[in-house]
């Protein structure tokens, strides 16, 4: 009867002797875990989320900030790129109703719509790559505060530059070179020039990334810290319960201790970035150390190295209060906006 029953049954017993007779049986719980980590992928997923939100926010605030300070930036870079000029409020005043008389209001604003194209594409990189740098130290175990905040700014700082060069010297080129140059004149000079194409457009950029790194860090460590001070002292839980003009402090005066600690790279990157039209050019095949002595034995410290400083702790602390409000705002506004549309 046993062997009928065997025999009946839909998963008959293996026979006797057979190494698989003694095998337990295979239950799906007992098979090890073959494939992608879902809880990896959801991190992935909320970080590059937070990534483009970020470089969302970052587009705006960068071309806001720039609009507002394009006129005095341009001011700026004509005594900065000139040596025969020397700053002075009544020279700054006498150049810009100069301009004003002979071009026009709009001059104040000449090379801005290449000037709000590169700052929307830096802004939008920055922010964008410290959100991803930022979440890669956060997924090594690196804890949030000064540290993380200071490698991750400085090293989206680098990021972005080096994508937004090009256009950064075009900027420098057209505010600063002939009153009546076209974007298409410029560009063919930039090409056709001694040291033209690639080596052209990247002209100055071992200055660059020496400053950018430092003042990515600086400003935005500053910032972070002002806000988390203000936070304290106010009984906040939160950075976002900040007002506007709490803000708009923090993010000057973090600029301002920024501008002021890489002053003087800004003043090589724009001489070799002007190339032949510069009345004292630096070559950019020097070291930077050589040309900031050169700098200072040719026209010295107050007029050389930090020549517009004064100027630029106006622009600088302006730029990064404008800029750091805006981006926190339109970024708060639009993480909102999706946790609304994922509730929903």
């Amino acid at each position: 009867s046993r062997i009928l029953i065997d025999l009946c049954s839909p998963h008959p017993p293996p026979p006797r002797g057979c190494a698989c007779a003694t095998a337990p049986p295979s239950h799906p719980e007992h098979r090890p875990e073959v494939g992608v980590n879902m809880h990896e992928i959801k991190d992935s997923q909320q970080i590059l989320q937070r990534a483009s939100l970020a470089g969302a926010s970052g587009a705006v605030s960068g071309g806001t900030a720039k609009f507002v300070t394009a006129p005095l930036d341009r001011i700026k870079l004509l005594y900065v790129t000139n040596p025969a000029m020397s700053f002075t409020l009544p020279s700054f005043l006498h150049t810009t109703r100069s301009i004003v008389r002979t071009a026009g209001t709009s001059a104040l604003w000449r090379g801005s719509g290449v000037a709000l194209l590169r700052d929307s594409a830096y802004a939008s990189a920055f922010f964008s790559c410290l959100s991803l740098y930022s979440g890669a130290l956060e997924s090594c175990g690196q804890a949030a505060g000064p540290p993380r905040h200071l490698v991750a700014a400085s090293a989206a700082g680098a990021t972005a530059t080096l994508c937004t060069y090009p256009l950064d010297v075009l900027r420098t080129r057209l505010a600063a070179g002939a009153q009546h140059a076209t974007h298409g004149y410029v560009i063919r000079q930039l090409v056709h020039s001694d040291k033209g194409g690639a080596s052209a457009a990247f002209s100055g950029l071992r200055p660059a990334l020496l400053g950018v790194v430092p003042y990515t860090g600086i400003s935005f460590t500053a910032f972070e810290a002002l806000k988390a001070h203000l936070c304290h002292v106010s009984g906040l839980d939160n950075d976002l319960e900040l007002k506007p003009s709490q803000r708009l402090a923090a993010g000057g005066l973090a600029g301002m201790l920024a501008q002021t600690a890489t002053y003087p790279l800004n003043v090589v990157r724009r001489r070799m970035q002007m190339g032949s039209e510069s009345a004292c050019v630096l070559c950019d095949r020097q070291s930077v150390w050589r040309s900031l002595r050169a700098l200072y034995v040719n026209e010295g410290v107050a007029n050389g190295l930090f020549k517009g400083l004064r100027l630029s702790l106006i622009v600088g602390p302006l730029q990064s209060a404008v800029g750091f409000t805006v981006n926190d705002m339109v970024r708060a506004h639009l993480t909102k906006r999706q946790d609304e549309r994922t509730r929903g």
